[in-house]
């Protein structure tokens, strides 16, 4: 009984030595994977909709619910926990986009149909993915079209070729039936989110259920697109994707939580394509942007194809086939640097304070209340050396560089860290390690009763060997 004691007071005391950090999760941003559903992978040939053998790039791939359900894991693993979905609604066969809506009521049969989209919604939340729909706009014979709608060229140009035109809601009529129709949808079912491309004047809770979260995706600034949960400007998509295209171009600032950032969207060039026309490596851009959007405290949308570097600006390019066995190093590179941001959640509940703007240099300092994290981006043609000072850091605080591994010391009451061109780092400011005066007196009673206790067994079993 004596020995017992012993042994349980020595694993007592050497479970001291582990220590664990607990962060609080935020609950006000999505990490959205956007996909489109057609182009992501064929598991079931039995629904696809037209024989297309030659790839024609006009017809239809057979892509299905199926085929996305197979790669919950690769999604995950790159740190998304939404899947915002292209539309699910009945369409025309040869339509790869999904928007040339002929039913509202009905779910596409080449997606599996209704009893396969309860079964894919099912799974998607037993791998803990919210999902969300995009919701077409698209004028069906019950509705009145719209006049002059504001969109984008390659918009333009997909319309044109599924001969269809847009919802007027500035009719009441048009508001009520449309509401009627996404409300009863909503009810069937179980989704977590909509999102919609605005290309008019609108107020959500005219046309879709209040009890909803809704994202939108405004098209032209002069675009009213009033009381929608988050809201992603393409003016500011353009902005984001000339920066990471390019080089020496100012980087935008962080906005407000409620607003999403994206680089590229259904109906726009992929951001690559801006470096594939300035001669820059497209894989090496990706690797630039997706901690710049990580550290984005509200919701971000990231286009399927994004990890491996897809590339294309016509509507003829942007929508390829997913090609999921190509070279991983993106793919490894966004799990990685995920595992590091999940890591830190608190970097998300912050004050925001910019510390270097200048022609692709970027430096941000996270203020938190546990430990302060600086994102630094390079964007720039050369090496850079940023000068940060007791403004931002106190005095005697070092960076330890969580993407690159640098850490940077103090010197002469500044830290100057270095990074190379075609970088980002996400630096955590701390205190410099030293001797740890609690983690040496647990270790002494740890170690000390650890050898009064083979003191006191080695003298018993003496005692025993003399009777």
């Amino acid at each position: 009984m004596k020995k017992f004691l012993y042994v349980t007071l020595f694993i007592f005391m050497f479970s001291f030595i582990h220590t664990s950090d607990v962060y609080a999760e935020t609950d006000d941003t999505s990490r959205v994977y956007t996909i489109t559903i057609d182009r992501f992978l064929n598991k079931n040939e039995d629904n696809d909709s037209v024989d297309n053998a030659d790839g024609d790039y006009n017809l239809t791939f057979g892509g299905d619910l199926e085929g996305i359900e197979s790669q919950f894991e690769y999604i995950k693993d790159m740190g998304f926990d939404t899947l915002l979905l292209s539309p699910v609604f009945e369409m025309d066969d040869k339509d790869f986009l999904g928007y040339s809506v002929t039913d509202y009521t009905k779910i596409a049969e080449r997606f599996g149909g209704e009893e396969k989209f309860k079964d894919f919604l099912d799974k998607a939340h037993d791998h803990d993915f919210k999902v969300v729909i995009d919701l077409p706009t698209t004028k069906t014979d019950e509705f009145t079209a719209l006049d002059n709608p504001k969109t984008t060229d390659i918009m333009n140009e997909y319309y044109d070729s599924i001969d269809r035109e847009f919802i007027d809601f500035n009719s009441e009529d048009n508001q009520e039936k449309y509401k009627d129709l996404m409300t009863n949808f909503l009810n069937e079912y179980d989704i977590d989110g909509v999102s919609m491309f605005v290309v008019q004047n609108v107020d959500r809770r005219a046309i879709l259920p209040e009890d909803i979260p809704a994202y939108a995706v405004v098209l032209d600034d002069d675009i009213d697109a009033s009381n929608f949960d988050y809201t992603a400007y393409d003016s500011k998509r353009e902005k984001i994707a000339n920066a990471f295209g390019g080089i020496d171009i100012d980087i935008p600032e962080y906005p407000k939580d409620d607003e999403i950032l994206m680089a590229d969207h259904f109906f726009s060039e992929r951001f690559t394509s801006y470096s594939v026309e300035n001669n820059l490596f497209p894989g090496t851009r990706v690797k630039m942007l997706y901690p710049y959007l990580l550290a984005h405290s509200g919701p971000i949308f990231v286009t399927n194809g994004t990890e491996i570097a897809q590339n294309g600006d016509t509507l003829n390019t942007i929508h390829p086939q997913m090609d999921l066995w190509t070279d991983k190093e993106v793919h490894d590179f966004m799990k990685t640097t995920y595992s590091v941001f999940a890591q830190h959640k608190e970097l998300l509940n912050r004050e925001i304070e910019t510390i270097e703007k200048d022609n692709g240099l970027y430096a941000v300092l996270f203020k938190t209340d546990d430990v302060d994290f600086i994102l630094e981006i390079n964007n720039t043609s050369e090496t850079q050396k940023l000068e940060i000072t007791e403004e931002y850091v106190e005095d005697g605080k070092e960076l330890s560089g969580l993407l690159l591994g640098e850490r940077v010391q103090p010197h002469n009451n500044a830290l100057y860290p270095v990074i190379d061109r075609e970088l980002t780092e996400l630096y955590a400011v701390i205190t410099p390690p030293g001797l740890n005066h609690w983690y040496l007196i647990s270790s002494l009673l740890i170690f000390g009763g650890f050898a009064v206790f083979i003191f006191v067994v080695a003298k018993r079993s003496k005692r025993k060997e003399h009777k």
